[in-house]
């Protein structure tokens, strides 16, 4: 072999050297540029779940009907219809319709862990739930750290009280029903 030719092999050896150090930084580049979007995406995505819209220095307690579960992923999701303060009818809005309040909650995964599901409420169980209402006066409110309880399926509260006044009640996940302010 002479000297010509094993020039010629270093350099194609190195010309390949080169290609697979190049391709290796490209590799590097794209999996950091994935890596980098992955943490601002999921950090957008947690940064999305604002409560701004909810009062939360008030607290509304509604005692209500089951009438819809929304278990989506980022916000697990009750829609209810608020029995009247004598507990014998539904409240209606301005067209005579029951009036639905939408109860934002935890992810369906936490609310999973503490029981709350369709089986658990299914469309027409009595429950007590309180709520950080929304600031613009709409029918809606998220849980916060407020209680959830479900009457039992032949109780209903006395005028007034809420779930957790009634025997045989159930309570889901942390925190009490609280004081209406």
């Amino acid at each position: 072999m002479t000297m010509e030719n094993v020039s010629r092999m270093i350099s194609r050896s190195n010309a390949g050297a080169k290609r697979i150090a190049t391709r290796a930084v490209s590799k590097r580049r794209a999996t950091a540029a994935w890596l980098a979007s992955t943490v601002l995406l999921a950090g957008t995505a947690h940064a999305h779940h604002s409560y701004a819209m909810y009062d939360g220095a008030v607290y509304k307690v509604i005692t209500g009907v089951m009438v819809r579960i929304v278990p989506n992923a980022a916000h697990f999701e009750m829609h209810i219809v608020p029995l009247n303060e004598t507990r014998d009818a539904l409240v209606r809005d301005e067209a005579d319709e029951p009036q639905v309040w939408i109860v934002q909650m935890e992810r369906a995964r936490e609310a999973a862990e503490q029981g709350i599901n369709r089986e658990s409420f299914p469309q027409g169980t009595v429950l007590s739930i309180g709520l950080h209402p929304r600031r613009d006066g709409l029918p809606a409110g998220d849980r916060g750290e407020a209680g959830l309880y479900r009457c039992p399926e032949d109780g209903v509260p006395q005028p007034g009280l809420h779930c957790d006044s009634v025997q045989g009640s159930m309570s889901f996940g942390p925190g009490e029903i609280p004081q209406d302010a």
